[in-house]
């Protein structure tokens, strides 16, 4: 039995969708002897956006762009790539390798490519739940703790390199044998079905997100209409509604807002600029901060109240 690791850098990861410029991998036998390593270059058939948005920094990779721009695109590849992830004598490894899989799931849809069906280990989760870290360390941050040798980051074969040290080094000083891995720690054994099924639950829940988002981007949309129904309760005050009472209520509050316009209500977004805060419960606020907010109690309205209010105001 062989081991592989491997490591995947990518051009752009626009919409989600990871377009390749290189796949790297280590294969090392159970003693992790390396018995091979090799860099795939690729040409990602896509714009190189490698900056992050919010520091106004990124990556840098490890050969100039015009090594990507001379290789191959992705299917001169695949055949190699899929030969070495499906043998059957090779289990395979990476450090946050879920993300990496993903590339490879939309990659081979984008070039409409038979899926590449492999099982993985994912040795940054390995890491987290064997010493119970909060948060996910960096191949960086493990690489300085275990004394492994740096090689050039965002290369990818030499990515794998340091996160099969890494494991090496972690299965050495934890004293655990390759034997315990799939009965102690499965939950970082993963396959391709898994991650495509987890994907598509993603792209549905993003899908849900938006269209949720829309909706409250048109509760709070106070257009000016004529006051046909003035109603003292309601006219010219502002209503601000905790998250809790959105999320719950979205579409009710959508449909009673064509009726409650006409009484000239005011959607507000801002709690500090709203006459009353209908929440669904006094006891927590729905999680609002009452020091972000003067007088909460004395403007505070329970859901059901403001509903009992509405019922009035359409009879009337």
């Amino acid at each position: 039995m062989n081991f592989v690791f491997f490591d995947i850098e990518c051009a752009n990861c626009l919409n989600g969708e990871g377009k390749i410029c290189s796949f790297g991998f280590v294969k090392t036998d159970e003693h992790f002897q390396v018995l091979k390593k090799k860099d795939i270059l690729i040409d990602p058939d896509a714009p190189f956006l490698l900056g992050n948005a919010k520091r106004g920094d990124g990556i840098r990779l490890a050969y100039p762009l015009f090594r990507f721009r001379n290789s191959f695109t992705f299917p001169h590849y695949y055949k190699e790539i899929k030969t070495l992830l499906e043998d059957k004598n090779n289990i395979c490894f990476g450090f946050s390798v879920r993300q990496d899989v993903a590339y490879l799931i939309s990659t081979c849809r984008r070039y409409s490519l038979p899926m590449i069906n492999f099982s993985f280990f994912d040795i940054q989760q390995f890491e987290k739940e064997l010493y119970q870290r909060k948060n996910c360390s960096g191949l960086d941050s493990l690489v300085e703790q275990f004394h492994v040798q740096k090689y050039t980051y965002h290369r990818s074969d030499d990515d794998a390199l340091m996160s099969e040290e890494v494991f090496a080094s972690i299965l050495k000083e934890k004293e655990i044998p390759l034997s315990e891995l799939s009965s102690h720690y499965e939950e970082c054994f993963f396959d391709t079905e898994r991650m495509v099924n987890l994907l598509n639950e993603r792209k549905i829940a993003k899908e849900k997100k938006r269209i949720y988002q829309e909706k409250v981007e048109k509760l709070f949309i106070n257009e000016k209409v004529d006051y046909t129904g003035y109603d003292k309760y309601f006219y010219k005050r502002h209503f601000f509604f905790s998250n809790k009472v959105i999320s719950e209520n979205i579409d009710k509050l959508l449909e009673m807002k064509k009726q409650l316009s006409k009484t000239g209500i005011i959607f507000e977004r801002n709690p500090k600029e709203a006459d009353a805060i209908v929440v669904l419960s006094k006891i927590d606020y729905d999680g609002i901060n009452p020091s972000r907010v003067e007088r909460m109690e004395e403007r505070s309205l329970l859901f059901t109240t403001f509903l009992k209010h509405a019922k009035k105001s359409k009879k009337a």
